[in-house]
């Protein structure tokens, strides 16, 4: 089979190669990349087009692109590497071991075999880095060596940026999703190197926004986020991901038209793009646009209503707990009602949910549904550690396909000190309010180990905005604006945190 040396893919349509940095190519919906195989020419399209979506995690749509490309050309070993790799969601939590190995197996039964069927040592190179991948070894082991045999790649083929995207994005997931201050800078300078060479490569974009997405990283990744859905509009992921920079900043506009394109476009995709639902929801309370944030909380529940999943489920607890925390307990739509949460291990979007019924019945005067909040988050952990208790581990805890059947370390600690944090507070205003807000601060600082998690926060609201409120309430305003100060340092331009700041007298 004659190699294709030097392809350029630029999808869905061709185009000129693209060599300046000033503008976005016009062609193309997915974006570009050179990337020389073996396969038969008819099989490039689909597989070209399946390596684009894999940089934008569109994992199943590339999936779709890798097997169409096998259907064409049964021998082409690249094809099957790439959908090995789009079942190893790095970021996310989530890698289907057996699901990967299967597609390696299809391609011939054993490494060896397999390594036989790729024509260049550059191929048999990146089908190795997929056999370290999903080879012997806890993850922790596996994705160290993937790393490794990326790096050696790289270093073998310094032309290929493909392979510096992806060993970018193998540094990432080296601390299995948790934010790593130095190990995101080093994957930001491997994706600052394609950059320099292709500033319209999506992975490139891609990964310098997730290596940058915190607020004191975050005017670094401006440039990539402003290119980053132009260059792949069709991509959802890659229209909400420059948001990743735009709430780190506090950048409200641009988070809303961001995140506004990426649902429209998942939903022409038949997709239900919660996730960016979900941030487009928060973007619009941030702006106190509640005529814009309602109709969609009303949409996911219209969802759950004509056929239940895991994911709309867990989407719709948190869009509910988005509304109460920002509207300071207005029902609107729905929000108080529980979520049915039967058969999700993940407990995060729950808990957000259980704490923000809490904390807002407690503001309103309604003690009695706050005790229920916090009988109903204390149950939820218990359930949540007896589950953990009965499972194997691995060495980033577990490993699954889906991210809503596990519930993680983090998720555990974080709804421990949501639960401190309610029992403050229905203490507080219970009359007991020095015990209170002890027990909140008790909350923040069980909070001082974790990792900082980008995009709305966690518990909804932040812990030192609420400490923020009691303490304005107990009319010790200083001691109020440094904890809403607190709170801006993590989730810049926080309406309810700047007008707490505003309330505290202290605004110079």
């Amino acid at each position: 089979m004659t190699p294709v040396i030097a392809l350029m893919a630029v999808l869905v349509c061709s185009a000129a190669p693209v060599s300046a940095r000033d503008t976005v190519p016009a062609a193309g919906d997915l974006g570009a990349t050179h990337f020389p195989n073996s396969g038969a020419p008819s099989a490039q399209r689909d597989f070209l087009r399946g390596l684009l979506l894999l940089h934008s995690f569109e994992y199943e749509a590339a999936r779709k692109s890798f097997q169409a490309a096998q259907g064409t050309d049964p021998g082409f070993a690249m094809a099957y590497w790439g959908e090995a790799l789009t079942y190893n969601h790095p970021l996310w939590g989530e890698q289907d071991l057996a699901a990967a190995r299967s597609a390696l197996a299809r391609l011939a039964p054993t490494p060896e075999e397999r390594a036989a069927k790729a024509p260049t040592a550059r191929e048999r190179d990146y089908l190795a880095s997929a056999e370290k991948l999903y080879g012997d070894g806890d993850k922790v082991r596996r994705d160290a060596h993937y790393s490794a045999a990326l790096d050696a790649l790289v270093r073998a083929y310094p032309d290929d940026l493909d392979a510096r995207a992806l060993y970018a994005l193998s540094i990432l997931g080296l601390t299995g999703g948790k934010r790593n201050v130095a190990n995101y800078m080093r994957a930001a300078a491997e994706a600052e190197a394609v950059y320099e060479v292709d500033g319209f490569h999506p992975g490139a974009l891609h990964y310098l926004i997730h290596a940058y997405d915190d607020p004191i990283h975050a005017p670094l990744g401006l440039r990539a986020a402003r290119s980053y859905g132009r260059v792949a509009p069709a991509a959802a992921h890659a229209q909400h991901m420059p948001s990743h920079i735009f709430f780190a900043l506090g950048m409200w506009d641009d988070a809303i038209a961001a995140n506004a394109a990426s649902l429209a476009t998942a939903r022409a995709h038949g997709d239900g793009g919660y996730h960016s639902l979900l941030w487009l929801v928060y973007a619009y309370l941030q702006e106190d646009r509640r005529r814009d944030a309602e109709p969609l909380i009303r949409s996911v529940a219209h969802d759950v209503r004509a056929g239940a999943t895991k994911d709309n489920r867990i989407r719709l607890a948190y869009a509910r707990a988005m509304w109460l925390v920002e509207t300071r307990g207005a029902d609107g739509p729905d929000a108080r009602s529980p979520v049915d949460s039967a058969g999700i291990a993940s407990i995060g979007y729950f808990a957000a949910h259980d704490f923000a019924r809490g904390i807002t019945a407690s503001a309103i005067g309604n003690p009695a549904e706050a005790r229920v909040s916090l009988a109903q988050l204390r149950a939820r952990i218990d359930a949540a550690r007896a589950g953990a208790a009965g499972a194997t581990p691995d060495s980033h805890g577990m490993v699954m396909a889906d991210w809503h059947d596990m519930a993680t370390a983090g998720e555990l600690d974080q709804a421990r000190a949501m639960a401190a944090a309610l029992r403050g507070t229905i203490e507080y205003y219970g009359g007991h309010r020095a015990a209170g807000l002890a027990r909140v601060r008790e909350a923040i600082a069980m909070t001082a180990h974790m990792d900082f998690e980008y995009g709305p926060p966690w518990s909804v609201k932040p812990l030192d905005e609420l400490l923020g409120e009691l303490l304005l309430t107990d009319g010790r305003r200083e001691e109020a604006a440094a904890a809403f100060q607190k709170t801006l340092t993590a989730y810049p331009n926080r309406r309810l945190a700047l007008e707490g700041l505003a309330a505290s007298g202290t605004m110079r």
